[in-house]
């Protein structure tokens, strides 16, 4: 017996906070029971799926009847529930009540409002619900239930913990091109486990043209699909700055949704110029620090540079290339095309010089090091030569990058 008062006392509780009326938790206290959802909120998917609520009674008391309507009450409401039109009258069984989210009607409808315009277009939104329960002892109880329909399907990022967690973008706006690093999106459908998902289709579109299905056959299940390794014959070619619209549908039954995510393939491009200088009295310059305490290069004269000791580095003339405008591709082709050496002599003003180097970089941190290679690409030009009377200096500009293959 005192269960029963325990569970009726929380639910009156609960049905004071929610009701702007004295009258309505006069009414809840002295009411047979109460009818309680179990859950607030489905996927765009869960258009039939049967809605549980728990029922509560007295002791002696039974459930007679369980229905659903809209709530027409107005906001700010003078009262928080007003019945509009019925929605069903739910299933009793076993101290439960369903109902079929079917009934409340198309899950395609919901108020939009953009610029100042309101309109029924909205694939997401809240349906605002009243449960009218009635007793056996000739009671009734009255609660508002708002029922949020959200996506059925949604991008997922890694945390800083590593784990999956929702998102509302792919976390991927582009992709280095012809760059092989993996390039993950995550993507999982939305739904209750009794909703059953049909499929998932992937689509594309470059730049802005008609979408065509990606290949293969995805599973239902949440996933991950690696954007740079689907091969660039897929899309019929792609240059630098070729954007990509990635689409996924989602389809249960007669319901579908949608993610899309719009990815650019960028150039691979140099960095941020310098300038340096190196002569016989500042004999040495390191491109990596910009001055002359480190040592990758060193001053040979006439006019030239020379591979420092231990230094894996290497050059090439290839003044058929624009310092400008080149990009690491170019600057890779003429770097393959020319004669590679470790030392240059006799260098004029407007000469272009590509160098690789290998330079040895922590990926980890000073506590728990990982040092790694990376084959950095260089681009100088050279801008001035000063001939003194005992001296002679170069003065160029500098980039570089590292190119992703």
């Amino acid at each position: 017996m005192k269960k029963y008062i325990k569970q009726i006392a929380a639910f009156a509780f609960i049905a004071t906070l929610a009701s702007c009326s004295a009258d309505d938790n006069m009414e809840f206290a002295t009411t047979g029971g109460n009818a309680v959802p179990t859950t607030t909120s489905i996927s765009r998917l869960d258009n039939n799926y049967n809605l549980p609520l728990n029922t509560y009674t007295k002791e002696g008391v039974t459930v007679t009847k369980v229905e659903i309507f809209k709530n027409a009450a107005k906001t700010p409401p003078t009262d928080p529930i007003v019945f509009g039109d019925k929605v069903a009258d739910a299933t009793l069984s076993e101290g439960k009540a369903t109902f079929n989210t079917s009934t409340l009607g198309s899950f395609d409808n919901f108020p939009v409002t953009k610029d100042g315009v309101t309109t029924l277009t909205g694939k997401t939104g809240t349906f605002e619900l009243a449960i009218l329960a009635t007793y056996s002892d000739g009671t009734t109880s009255r609660a508002p239930f708002s029922l949020v329909v959200g996506k059925g399907i949604t991008w997922q990022v890694l945390n800083g913990d590593g784990d999956l967690v929702a998102s509302t973008s792919s976390g991927i706006s582009s992709i280095k091109y012809d760059d092989p690093t993996p390039a993950v999106v995550y993507f999982t459908p939305v739904n209750k486990a009794t909703t059953t998902i049909t499929s998932i289709v992937g689509q594309w579109s470059k730049n802005e043209g008609a979408f065509t299905a990606l290949p293969g056959t995805l599973p239902v299940t949440k996933q991950s699909l690696d954007l740079a390794n689907i091969p660039y014959s897929t899309y019929g070619g792609l240059v630098a700055g070729d954007k990509i619209t990635y689409k996924f549908i989602v389809t249960a039954g007669t319901q579908t949704d949608e993610i899309t995510t719009t990815v650019t393939f960028v150039d691979q491009v140099f960095g941020a110029g310098h300038v340096g200088n190196i002569s016989d009295s500042d004999s040495t310059f390191s491109f990596s620090t910009g001055n002359h305490e480190a040592s990758e290069i060193d001053f040979v004269s006439p006019f030239g540079f020379a591979a420092s000791e231990g230094v894996s580095i290497d050059f090439v003339k290839a003044n058929t290339v624009d310092y400008a405008t080149a990009n690491l591709f170019a600057a890779e082709d003429a770097y393959n095309a020319g004669t590679k050496v470790t030392s240059l002599t006799n260098l004029a003003v407007g000469d272009v010089v590509i160098y690789k180097i290998t330079r040895s970089v922590n990926f980890g941190t000073d506590s728990d090091p990982d040092f790694q290679d990376v084959l950095y690409t260089g681009l100088i030009k050279i801008t001035d030569k000063v001939q003194g009377t005992t001296s002679q200096e170069l003065k160029f500009s500098y980039k570089e990058g590292v190119l992703s293959m």
